[in-house]
């Protein structure tokens, strides 16, 4: 993602490079599980949730980068603080790191067969 501002280039990069996994994890899902996918909601959870991380953070950083922009404009006036976006940030992207590895990484054939288990009748 391009920004101006060069404390921002850091996250950027980081956006750039999880974008990247995004796709590249998405289309190895696709494939691995082609149409069953539609029915596969842990599978669906985590890309949905990486996806609105990643949607997220590019508005993070756009108005981040906004911001820099309008403060240098204006004589270089004293920016506002910007930790809560940049705990946002680191946030968020170990957030999509973590959805993008439990598309690999996880537990979803137990936690469905708990769930099955849960759902028959008692034999009484």
């Amino acid at each position: 993602m391009p920004v101006q501002g060069d404390q921002l280039r850091g996250h950027a990069r980081q956006l750039g490079h999880l974008i990247r996994r995004f796709n590249f994890a998405v289309n190895r899902a696709l494939i691995t599980y082609r149409e069953p996918i539609l029915d596969m909601q842990l599978v669906q959870e985590r890309i949905a949730n990486a996806a609105m991380d990643l949607f997220a953070s590019t508005c993070v950083l756009s108005r981040l980068d906004g911001e820099i922009q309008f403060a240098r404009r204006n004589g270089d006036a004293a920016a506002p603080d910007h930790s809560a976006a940049n705990l946002f940030l680191r946030q968020s992207f170990r957030r999509i790191r973590g959805f993008l590895a439990g598309l690999t990484n996880n537990d979803d054939k137990s936690v469905l067969a708990t769930a099955d288990s849960c759902l028959v009748e008692p034999h009484s």
